[in-house]
């Protein structure tokens, strides 16, 4: 293999959405990889880069040449050869000039598979410099990058996501002069727009291992990874400055890194008196039209006047940047104060009859029938875990009231601040504080990361929400598929079980699919039969994952899945029991007993009583004794201790009994033994699956 250098891509072009830059990088990165392969070339330590303008590649490794390749080819037989006197015959000759070579470099052996001498002549193929080969491949492969919206510009056919203004391409300290769309590559790029105003000339780029340098002299940071980390230093220092901490959010952070050239962190203020709107208001209010951070007390109450944006340059000298920000947020905060007020003149019931003008989809109605669903799915469960008739009607009003903020101007306005809004308006009209909140909460958990509703009746709205969507998609044939899950069902199935299992409810999925399908059956267009086993396959799936979420092993969760799915409770017991027992050497052997189990009573149907005086080996009528002791343990730990003392002795038993012997009576008890076993292990998981 011949000697490695670095080498490096950069497509400078006009300012990129930050959506696709991600995908971009990844793309050629993956291109580049399966290209270097083909080629008999290892790409070695490849990083990327990436900002607003700037989509770049850069490997600490790349040969210089491909290397050179010796191969081994037979032509016809030796007898065609060559003549009685040993002179090359004309296919002879035609075999040495089809290679190159001259006669003389000609050899006669058998090959293997061949029945006599044949011709046979080694080929030494040069390996090509790699700068010809990037120079060719490289052009094709930007071409061929993925643009969900790609463009065109002048005259040119070329298409992508914004124009091309520099390329930058070295092997090493030599350039690689491919042409992209009239634009062929050197060693030069460009910094930030306000560097270049004062030094109008390019950057240049010595090798690729100056890269980063010489562009963050140049006002740019080029490294996503290393914007983030300073923008998220600065605005700890930046809130802490001003006696607070920054609101956290992890997507904003990314972002600003991603529409930023430079990370640099200015603090703006905002009159207190817009402290009197909701957190959730002056948060997304930042966030959406600003792109910026709040600042909140050290202990996470309450807000405080000031906010954190991003500047994209190195200094903000006369205060520009600062004064800029805090008069558009001005502005927006107005507006949001303004619908706060106007929605507060009507209370949140009065838009109740509104929601039929809102449709929730097409053939299940507007969100008013929504509300009726939920409202009745509220009342089955409410029922099921209170008897108090006060606590049942907070639980109806929670779920009555649930949408009404959808029909609100904030809302409107802020589409994320759904439920929030509902719960916020109920808390100003003096609403119980279970309901209040419970309408405050009910989306949540939003996502896989996002915490569950804190009060158990926002639990149980999240619920009844939920399975009212899930059971009416699936009831009129909505059902995910693949990548394919338009409104979200995986989440708010995953909302589902996480609710079930962190709360502990004696729900069941087959419980809540028989209620929910009873309240939506008149909008239905699939037969109920069929929907409910589609909804149970679509559970189990979400309680597997949930097990995965919840980090058990492998071996746990498919053993203990195999035992019984529906009684989460139970799984998650059995499951943290068994975790215990994952590095216990006896359960392998356990596994192994089971599936021989499994094996014998395949095609048996064996009775669940035997009389214990029929056994006559002491392997069984130990195995006997070992059985009396599992059955009579309720406790999961416990158990699991005493299916782990079972190892040895199933292995004794195995080795000294044939089960199925020729005395009837003597193989229906040993059948049934091995039959009690194995609903003994089902108590706790499938052991044939522990691997």
């Amino acid at each position: 293999m011949s000697a490695a250098k670095p080498f490096l891509l950069e497509l400078h072009c006009e300012e990129i959405p930050a959506r696709f830059l991600r995908p971009l990088t990844a793309d050629l990165s993956g291109a580049l990889t399966t290209w270097a392969g083909g080629q008999g070339l290892e790409l070695t330590g490849l990083e990327v880069f990436y900002s607003p303008r700037k989509l770049a590649w850069r490997a600490a490794g790349l040969p210089v040449a491909q290397a050179d390749q010796t191969e081994t080819q037979v032509g016809p037989p030796q007898r065609m050869c060559v003549d009685a006197a040993g002179q090359p015959t004309i296919q002879g000759q035609k075999f040495a000039e089809k290679w190159g070579v001259p006669f003389t470099a000609v050899r006669f052996e058998q090959p293997a598979g061949k029945k006599e001498p044949c011709a046979v002549v080694t080929v030494t193929k040069l390996g090509r410099p790699t700068v010809d080969l990037l120079q060719e491949a490289l052009p094709g492969l930007i071409a061929g990058l993925h643009v969900p919206k790609a463009m065109r510009w002048g005259n040119s056919d070329f298409e992508f996501v914004r124009p091309i203004r520099s390329l930058l391409c070295l092997l090493g300290d030599q350039v690689v002069p491919i042409t992209v769309d009239g634009v062929t590559a050197g060693n030069t790029t460009w910094g930030h727009r306000l560097f270049h105003r004062a030094q109008p000339e390019p950057v240049v780029v010595s090798e690729p291992s100056a890269y980063e340098a010489a562009l963050e002299a140049a006002g740019v940071v080029v490294s996503v990874d290393v914007r983030r980390a300073r923008i998220a230093e600065q605005l700890d220092t930046l809130a802490a400055s001003v006696g607070g901490r920054v609101v956290a959010d992890a997507e904003l952070l990314d972002t600003l890194a991603e529409i930023v050239e430079f990370p640099k962190i200015v603090c703006g203020e905002f009159p207190p008196a817009f402290l009197e709107l909701p957190k959730e208001v002056l948060v997304t209010s930042l966030r959406e039209h600003q792109k910026s951070f709040c600042i909140e007390q050290p202990d996470g109450t309450d807000l405080l006047p000031f906010f954190l944006t991003a500047a994209n340059r190195t200094d903000d000298p006369a205060g520009f940047v600062k004064a800029g920000n805090e008069w558009v947020l001005k502005a927006r905060l107005y507006d949001a104060r303004f619908f706060f007020a106007e929605d507060r003149k009507l209370a949140l019931s009065v838009r109740m009859e509104k929601l039929q003008a809102l449709t929730f989809q097409r053939d299940l109605g507007s969100y008013y029938d929504k509300t009726g669903r939920v409202v009745a799915i509220m009342k089955a469960l409410a029922t099921r875990l209170s008897q108090d008739d006060e606590h049942i009607e907070r639980a109806l009003e929670a779920a009555r009231m649930a949408k009404c903020d959808l029909r609100t101007l904030m809302v409107g306005e802020f589409p994320e601040l759904q439920g929030i809004m509902g719960g916020e308006y109920l808390r100003h009209e003096g609403a119980h504080e279970e309901v209040w909140k419970a309408v405050k909460e009910h989306y949540r958990p939003a996502g896989a990361d996002d915490a569950l509703p804190g009060t158990p009746l926002g639990c149980l709205l999240s619920l009844a929400d939920k399975l009212d969507t899930l059971g009416g998609c699936f009831a009129v044939g909505i059902i995910p598929s693949g990548s394919k899950d338009p409104l979200a069902l995986r989440r708010a199935g995953q909302g589902v079980v996480r609710i079930l299992w962190e709360r502990g409810w004696a729900f069941t999925p087959a419980d809540l699919i028989a209620v929910v399908l009873g309240i939506v059956g008149p909008k239905a267009t699939k037969p109920a039969a069929e929907t409910t086993e589609a909804l149970l396959a679509f559970f189990k799936d979400r309680v597997a994952y949930q097990l995965e979420l919840a980090g058990y092993a492998g071996s746990v969760r498919r053993s203990a899945l195999a035992a019984g799915w529906e009684e989460l409770a139970d799984l998650k017991a059995r499951c943290e029991a068994l975790s215990g027992f994952a590095e216990d050497a006896r359960f392998a052997s356990l596994a192994q007993s089971a599936k021989r189990i499994g094996n014998i009573l395949k095609d048996e149907i064996p009775e669940g009583n035997f009389d214990g005086a029929l056994l006559v080996q002491g392997e069984e009528k130990e195995l006997a004794t070992q059985l009396g002791r599992l059955e009579g343990t309720s406790d999961q730990k416990a158990l699991l201790g005493v299916l782990a003392d079972l190892a040895q002795p199933l292995e004794a038993f195995f080795g000294a009994v044939m089960v199925k012997c020729e005395d009837p009576a003597l193989r229906a008890a040993r059948l049934s033994l091995l039959h009690r076993l194995r609903q003994a292990f089902l108590r706790v998981a499938d052991f044939s699956l522990w691997q």
